[in-house]
């Protein structure tokens, strides 16, 4: 049996080695050697025995994932109600299974991803993951990489379906419902899609740092490219978002009230195939019953921490170089230190440390003081890393992270998170509360070399300092190639358009972001006309360029307040 030691990351690299896997590391080139031969033999009869379940349960009325049919939509309904329709394994195989289905059909021209009941989807079943990646056989342990390995090549085929079944002959549009709670696993498997709808009812997080893991199925990729320090915010916090601020941040590109919702679903699944297969007609549809949340309820953006002062705070604290430096500008905010070089800064930037600003700073503060140390490092520098990846390129370091932290064997924060916020005490037989306990469970202690070496450098040296569980391929996302036309398309898809690197072709349904504001401004943007637009001229110009899209004026006046205020200061 493998025994799986504690680690100190505040040790040099070499000596925390040597320390931590003691007598064991004699026996890890044995370790490592097992999981290939599992990974090529074992491993690949496990993937397709869980993979390819027959495709009639799809259409079962208990199954825990449904393929059911509305006119030309095909819809992808989780069915596991009291569970708030968490995916595990078996469910990843069903909607492996329908997207085989629904790809090549040419009697289907939309694809509505759903959940039954209160909850789009709560999650991925973790508490199922840690318990394998807490066995002592290193085949059993393996297992908790494949639910990840198979769920992100279901998030790839929702960014490539709309490609993949165009080039078949039958394009077709993905919409994904946040008519609910919509968390982890349910976020993957919407926010690649080029549609997303929120309601009045949607409560949105990856709650992933509290559990001691990372923000994974892609959301780094995500996150990275949202406006200012919003994508490092949610992203290091968990913060839980409504629809309307799902909506204003653009990680839903409609906001559609919940008693519409249905009679949406029937007009775009009445439209005529011919129809549906452009994705424009879809989008038109789906306006036909948008509204702008903050107009309907003009107290929505005086709560938004995502508008007005606290977003001036927030990106301040959230573009930060470092974690340290994040926590720290916080509670200079939340202590109010006027004379402080925070202070003095973000006065210069048109921001006063009122009480508000300070309440949320120490809130912010205090969460991110309870995160796993060792999940915030990795997620800040994930974040980091992503803003200059290609999507695919981000997928295969998803699956390298994933499988680090599934590795209890070089350090166990994700089984504590999870057993401590989901599980129960076994005295008590009550849910726990408080901080669990992280290890190590300062930051400080967390070092960079750690962080490097078993989460972000290549996995070969990963395991010869120590990992034991191999990184699985994602068998359809692609590489980059190395030849020079294929950098060439690299750095064009990266280069982007005006001072802040606007990406046009990026999240094209959502409010426009603070880039593409930037861009129109400098005279970078298709709407930019020959001369530079004062600000109520900017305002009008976006506006008629997004055809009066419910919520555009309020988010880019509050653009333009910000702006104004760091002039005048």
């Amino acid at each position: 049996m493998w025994r799986r030691v504690s680690f100190n990351p505040a040790l040099s690299l070499s000596s925390s080695v040597r320390t931590r896997l003691n007598a064991s590391s004699r026996a890890t080139p044995r370790v490592n050697l097992i999981v290939r031969h599992m990974t090529n033999a074992q491993w690949a009869a496990v993937s397709a025995d869980l993979a390819h379940p027959p495709k009639h349960l799809l259409h079962q009325p208990d199954s825990p994932v449904q393929l059911l049919s509305n006119g030309s939509m095909r819809i992808l309904q989780l069915n596991r109600e009291k569970a708030l329709n968490a995916i595990d394994r078996y469910m990843i195989s069903l909607i492996n299974v329908a997207f085989d289905e629904i790809e090549p059909s040419p009697n289907a021209a939309t694809v509505l991803f759903r959940g039954v009941g209160r909850s789009m989807c709560a999650g991925g079943d973790v508490m199922s993951l840690v318990t394998l990646a807490d066995k002592e056989d290193i085949v059993e342990r393996s297992k908790s990489v494949w639910f990840f390995q198979w769920e992100l090549m279901q998030n790839y085929r929702v960014h490539y379906l709309r490609r993949a079944t165009t080039q078949l002959g039958h394009p077709k549009t993905y919409i994904g419902l946040w008519d609910g709670i919509i968390m982890g696993g349910g976020v993957g498997m919407t926010v690649h899609s080029t549609l997303r709808i929120a309601s009045e009812r949607t409560l949105f997080a990856m709650p992933e740092t509290a559990i001691g893991y990372y923000p994974d199925v892609g959301l780094t990729y995500v996150f990275s490219r949202l406006d200012g320090g919003v994508g490092m915010y949610i992203g290091l916090t968990s913060s839980r978002l409504s629809g309307a601020d799902a909506y204003i941040t653009g990680l839903a590109t409609h906001y559609v009230h919940s008693h519409a919702v249905e009679e949406m679903i029937r007009r775009i699944g009445s439209m005529p195939l011919s129809t549906a297969a452009h994705e424009e007609n879809v989008v038109s549809a789906i306006n036909e019953f948008a509204t702008d949340p903050f107009m309907d309820d003009p107290s929505l953006a005086q709560k938004s921490v995502f508008l007005g002062d606290t977003r001036i705070a927030m990106d301040y604290a959230f573009t930060r170089d470092s974690i340290e430096q994040i926590i720290a500008v916080l509670e200079d905010i939340a202590q109010r230190r006027h004379d402080s070089f925070t202070g003095k800064d973000l006065a210069a930037r048109g921001l006063s440390l009122t009480e508000e600003v300070a309440e949320w700073a120490s809130v912010t503060h205090a969460t991110l003081l309870s995160r796993s140390p060792r999940s915030l490092k990795v997620t800040f520098h994930a974040i980091r890393l992503a803003h200059h990846q290609t999507y695919e390129e981000n997928m295969h370091t998803n699956i390298r992270l994933s499988t680090a932290f599934c590795d209890l064997s070089i350090g166990r924060d994700f089984h504590t998170g999870v057993m401590h916020v989901l599980g129960k005490d076994p005295v008590t037989g009550q849910r726990r509360t408080g901080v669990p306990n992280w290890e190590p469970s300062r930051l400080e202690d967390v070092s960079d070399d750690y962080i490097q070496t078993f989460f972000f450098g290549e996995a070969s040296k990963a395991h010869r300092a120590g990992m034991q569980l191999e990184v699985p391929k994602l068998s359809n996302v692609p590489h980059t190639g190395k030849d020079r036309e294929a950098r060439k398309e690299r750095e064009a898809k990266l280069r982007g358009v005006g001072p802040l690197r606007w990406n046009p072709k990026f999240n094209v349904h959502a409010l426009p972001t603070e880039a593409e504001l930037a861009a129109l401004h400098e005279g970078s943007h298709p709407a930019s006309g020959s001369y530079v637009l004062e600000p109520n001229e900017l305002l009008d110009t976006i506006d008629k360029y997004y055809q009066h899209k419910p919520g555009v004026r309020v988010k880019v006046q509050d653009w333009l307040d910000r702006r104004q205020r760091a002039q005048k200061a």
